[in-house]
């Protein structure tokens, strides 16, 4: 499910109702600031790149990038090997991270995979 409203709204209104509401049921998550996510428990992006590498047998020795901006990235971020935060991401996406990268309005993601994929 996803509410969109203003920044303030979803961290003062929605985000705490809804954590309290679901709570042990569901994940709630902000990808940017004025949008929250509840998902179901252990749905996350780094749940679905674990799964995604098991399926095409990459192994936890090979090296693994990953790029993110949003709370919803962070799982993913602390999955790989080098976790790269855009520098207009959130907080918790950036307290996770390896490195902390351009933005995504400097072509952040193409930057870090020019830097460290190449």
């Amino acid at each position: 499910m996803i509410f969109l409203g203003t920044a303030q709204s979803v961290a003062d209104t929605l985000r705490p109702y809804w954590s309290d509401a679901t709570q042990g049921r569901a994940t709630v998550v902000q990808a940017v600031p004025d949008m929250l996510e509840i998902v179901p428990l252990g749905t996350c992006k780094g749940n679905g790149v674990k799964l995604l590498l098991d399926h095409l047998g990459v192994t936890d020795d090979e090296q693994i990038m990953a790029i993110g901006d949003g709370e919803n990235d962070v799982e993913m971020l602390q999955l790989a090997s080098l976790g790269v935060a855009l520098s207009n991401g959130s907080k918790k996406t950036k307290d996770v991270a390896n490195v902390i990268g351009l933005s995504n309005d400097e072509d952040g993601v193409a930057d870090a995979i020019y830097r460290y994929a190449f």
